[in-house]
């Protein structure tokens, strides 16, 4: 019996996540479609079907979900983009109502996660460090210091301050977190959780060596055991579900400290699940039954190495944009 369809969220130019799927897809019956607000969306070139949806907060967005996801007989339903994931979370109910699993953990775990005061505060209560804060005001030895707003993603706003001039000048300090500067080795772990109970159930840990933009362009799995042993922790203590991207800092010199969680693939996370961390196959067996084979770890490819280029996709038509 076919395990049903799977709708990949704000698909954009995620083709390689649409890819994994659908590779996995061979073995458990079924189709992968993808949905976006705009209609030049790369990714749905290689979905089965790609569906162009409204805006999240446009009137009417979550009837249009909820009869796409009806119509298409819709299974899983994952989603790829913080800031569509309130969404999913609210109306977690609705679309599991219709058959539907969404991929995104409750209001009250999100919102602790994606509140990065709030993610801190639950993680250093049960013994996992974060990233130091400190709070102004702030001696002259203290520069450079490292801000970040308390929400939000990409790194947007975050930067160095690196006098007390500059300090001086930003204007919107309560939305802020202030942090020494830390030189320290930066990680992404890409952990996966259970999807029906807080179970964390592999992580693998890799270094970025390229970043452009923000962006992972070359990364390394690297065997770090005491950070993807607390990786695992953290995924259990702020009840994760599915595949997780995670970012650390970790030497032997000032130890680990966790910086933020984005519960969703990450742009680079077919690193990962091409190195043993299988997610996309483990998620589908967890849904059809075989809890087994999907909580089993598999073995870690260490020194993999992943290298991202652009590729183009040319097609003779295309949806007007």
């Amino acid at each position: 019996m076919a395990f049903g369809n799977i709708l990949i969220t704000s698909a954009s130019a995620k083709a390689i996540l649409v890819q994994n799927f659908r590779a996995v897809m061979e073995e458990f019956g079924g189709k992968v479609f993808t949905a976006d607000s705009e209609p030049a969306c790369a990714a749905g070139f290689f979905a089965d079907q790609a569906f162009q949806v409204p805006k999240l907060r446009d009137a009417g967005a979550l009837d249009h979900m909820l009869a796409l996801v009806r119509d298409n007989g819709v299974k899983l339903i994952v989603p790829t983009r913080d800031g569509e994931l309130p969404f999913f979370a609210a109306n977690k109910v609705y679309f599991e109502a219709e058959g539907a699993r969404v991929l995104v953990p409750s209001e009250t775990q999100l919102e602790t996660v994606q509140d990065k005061a709030k993610f801190a505060d639950a993680i250093e209560a049960a013994g996992i460090p974060a990233v130091p804060r400190i709070r102004p005001p702030f001696g002259d030895d203290a520069y450079p210091i490292f801000v970040r707003p308390i929400t939000g993603a990409g790194g947007i706003g975050a930067r160095a301050i690196k006098s007390a001039e500059d300090f001086e000048a930003i204007e919107d300090r309560d939305s802020l977190l202030f942090h020494p500067f830390i030189h320290s080795r930066e990680y992404t772990i890409d952990l996966l959780m259970a999807v029906d109970e807080p179970k964390a159930l592999q992580a693998i840990a890799r270094e970025r060596k390229v970043v452009v933009a923000g962006e992972s362009k070359v990364s390394k799995v690297v065997d770090r055991p005491r950070l993807v042993e607390l990786t695992l922790k953290l995924g259990e203590t702020l009840g994760l579900v599915g595949h997780n991207t995670v970012q650390a800092f970790d030497d032997e010199v000032n130890g680990t400290h966790f910086i933020e969680v984005n519960p969703r693939f990450g742009g680079a996370s077919n690193l990962s699940i091409q190195a043993g961390l299988d997610s996309p196959r483990r998620i589908l067996q967890m849904l059809t039954g075989h809890a087994e084979a999907a909580y089993a770890p598999r073995p870690v490819r260490i020194g993999a190495t992943m290298y991202r280029y652009q590729q183009d996709v040319i097609v003779d038509e295309a949806p007007d944009h």
